[in-house]
């Protein structure tokens, strides 16, 4: 018997769905990266933002 959603299936979804780096609003690099569930920062000025789950929003205009 297989599991339904073991580790190999996300593995294999992981390796599909490409890493993203975003736009920060504060330094404007392409570098904001997901830390927690709705949670992003900044790898370059180290600024926190709070943001949809899997994908990074920022400020809207």
């Amino acid at each position: 018997m297989v599991s339904r959603y073991g580790k190999s299936v996300r593995e294999r979804r992981e390796k599909l769905k490409p890493k993203k780096n975003y736009p920060c609003p504060a330094c404007s690099r392409n570098s904001v990266v997901r830390v927690a569930s709705g949670i992003w920062q900044c790898k370059k000025c180290k600024t926190k933002f709070a943001s949809d789950a899997y994908e990074f929003k920022g400020i809207e205009s």
